[in-house]
């Protein structure tokens, strides 16, 4: 009798027990459902950091890490100038090369047989490149010429080169009018040539266009932070060509080989001019 009455009393608690675990369930599996699903819920807003992006429609950032190769990156064609057809070459000069006189600049090639040879840049006063392919005797007269877009001349200068044939480089000084940001600028490069010394002087012009563009506050500060290499490559990288090859051209006066001056001249299709020497003017 003791026996059956202890039996009766366990089966009714572990039943309790079983009634408690059946009803705390349901709550437990609906509280769990509750917090799967609250990430999938669109009214509430996910907090993203700000990124700091500089003002040149590009977000690559310059890179610390050497690498081997240069590439320049040509950026879209947005507004820029018509191109001129190329002229044809005169004989009867004596040049050290057969490469034309040329801006230093990337040509882009047009259907109807025009060239535009164009450029960015983020300084008020960059750094033009050209090469000369006449000799020093050669040169009467040498200027230099910065005109607007409605071809209005705003700069102009006379040149005295120390050396040539070679590449010389022309800095567009403080004195001079700054380049605004988002205005394209078409500059000249006018030789005076006379290679028979007959008092007869024959006209070689090379032109190109630069726009500046604007570059985001503080960011030019992390620039000069790196080395001259760094911030070539960051310039070829966002499509800057002046600013970067005139980077590069600090490597070119160093001693040893600089084969970053020379990959963004091949890049840029200039690769005929690639080994000729930079003369300091």
């Amino acid at each position: 009798m003791y026996k059956i009455q202890y039996v009766q009393k366990l089966f009714k608690l572990l039943l309790a027990i079983d009634l408690v675990l059946i009803s705390y369930i349901p709550a437990t599996v609906q509280a769990n459902s509750s917090t799967n699903r609250q990430p999938n819920n669109t009214s509430q807003p996910i907090e993203r950091k700000p990124r700091n992006i500089p003002k040149l429609n590009r977000t690559r950032r310059p890179n610390k890490k050497r690498r081997d190769f240069v590439y320049f990156r040509q950026p879209q064609r947005q507004g820029t100038p018509q191109g001129t057809r190329p002229a044809g070459s005169r004989n009867g000069c004596v040049v050290s090369e057969e490469i034309p006189l040329t801006a230093l600049v990337p040509v882009t090639k047009k259907t109807d047989g025009r060239q535009l040879r164009w450029g960015l840049t983020t300084k008020e006063y960059p750094t033009f490149w050209f090469y000369v392919p006449y000799e020093l005797k050669s040169l009467k007269n040498v200027k230099f010429s910065l005109r607007n877009r409605q071809n209005h001349t705003i700069y102009e200068t006379q040149l005295q080169l120390a050396s040539a044939p070679g590449v010389i480089q022309v800095s567009l000084p403080p004195r001079a009018p700054s380049l605004e940001v988002g205005k394209w600028y078409q500059y000249y490069l006018f030789i005076d040539v006379n290679c028979t010394n007959d008092g007869f002087s024959r006209k070689k012009v090379a032109r190109a266009w630069v726009k500046r563009e604007a570059m985001a506050s503080g960011f030019q500060t992390q620039l000069e932070r790196i080395s001259p290499r760094q911030r070539g490559l960051f310039y070829a990288e966002n499509g800057i060509w002046y600013d970067a090859i005139a980077s590069f051209a600090q490597l070119k006066y160093a001693p040893g080989i600089n084969p970053e001056w020379l990959q963004m001249l091949e890049s840029g299709g200039l690769g005929k001019i690639k080994s000729v020497p930079v003369n300091q003017n």
